[in-house]
C-alpha cells in the first residue's frame, strides 16, 4: 500500500484546494509572448512566469485557487487575452 492510501483510510486531508499549485502551458500569437507576460503579471494568483521553448511559449504557476476561481480565470481572464492561441492545465494535488 502507498503512504496516500494509507493516508486515505486513517482520514487525513490530503488536498487542500487553495495550496496545490497549478501549472498553465500557454500557446501565444509568434513574438507576442512579452505581452501576454505583461497581462498575466497583473493577475494575482500568477505565483511565477517562465518563458518557455518548444511547443508551448509560457509556464505559468497559479497558486490559492479553488478548482472554481481556476476554471473562472482560464476562461475568463487568459483565454480572451490578446494573443493567447491555447492553454494546457496541470493540476497538481497536495499529499502531504
Amino acid at each position: 500500500m502507498t503512504q496516500i492510501q494509507l493516508d486515505i483510510e486513517r482520514g487525513k486531508k490530503i488536498h487542500d484546494d487553495k495550496t496545490c499549485p497549478t501549472f498553465a502551458f500557454i500557446s501565444c500569437q509568434p513574438r507576442k509572448e512579452t505581452l501576454v507576460i505583461r497581462k498575466l503579471q497583473t493577475l494575482k494568483s500568477v505565483k511565477e512566469i517562465q518563458r518557455t521553448h518548444g511547443r508551448y511559449d509560457i509556464l505559468v504557476k497559479l497558486e490559492n485557487m479553488t478548482e472554481a476561481e481556476l476554471r473562472e480565470l482560464i476562461n475568463n481572464e487568459i483565454l480572451n487575452m490578446k494573443n493567447v492561441l491555447s492553454i494546457m492545465n496541470l493540476t497538481s494535488t497536495c499529499v502531504a
